[in-house]
């Protein structure tokens, strides 16, 4: 039973943001799969991990409204904590309790959502165009979430793209007993992932 998600804080997941890319319907749907399947497995309490960086800051709590789309998930200041709350706004039975910057040690009977996005310099019309050596960080995330053992220093990250590298240090020091990579995705530029773990 899987009992760590990884997801993207990518607003584009959001069907009213992007009702037609594809790639980031598959993404919410993996990562909705992971919350349904926690519930069915009798898992009731979910911690949230992100960053609270200020510029994932919003005063329109639990609203995409500054990202262009008017919803309501009832909490949530941080795009990180807001896209999780999107994923688990169908799934009831879930309930967070809380909300963090660092994973730590994840509560076994709980489900925690890591929300971090891969390198930010996938393509020309990335956020940070392209990021010589970005897809290298592309396939060290995908190999990490697959349960590799990979040891990286978050400047060597942050050289390929990767914005916020902590939460991907921490990943890579878990060591997971079951891992799986849903879905993974580069097409809008940065590297998206919806991966299940069980630690």
């Amino acid at each position: 039973m899987f009992n760590l998600m990884v997801m993207p804080a990518s607003p584009a997941l959001a069907v009213e943001l992007s009702a037609h890319d594809a790639a980031s319907r598959a993404l919410l749907a993996a990562a909705r799969s992971l919350a349904v399947e926690a519930a069915a497995a009798g898992i009731t309490a979910v911690d949230i991990v992100g960053s609270q960086d200020q510029r994932w800051y919003t005063a329109h709590t639990g609203s995409l409204q500054a990202w262009g789309a008017a919803t309501d998930l009832g909490g949530g200041n941080f795009l990180p904590e807001i896209m999780a709350l999107y994923v688990l706004h169908s799934v009831p039975q879930l309930s967070v309790r809380g909300s963090r910057e660092a994973i730590g040690q994840p509560d076994p009977a709980a489900l925690t959502i890591v929300v971090a996005d891969g390198s930010a310099g996938l393509t020309e019309r990335a956020p940070l165009a392209l990021v010589p050596d970005a897809q290298a960080a592309h396939e060290w995330c995908e190999e990490v979430l697959m349960g590799a053992s990979a040891s990286r220093a978050g400047e060597w990250l942050s050289q390929r793209g990767v914005i916020e590298p902590a939460l991907w240090e921490e990943l890579a020091g878990l060591r997971p007993k079951k891992a799986q990579l849903l879905a993974t995705d580069a097409t809008l530029g940065v590297g998206r992932y919806v991966a299940g773990w069980e630690v």
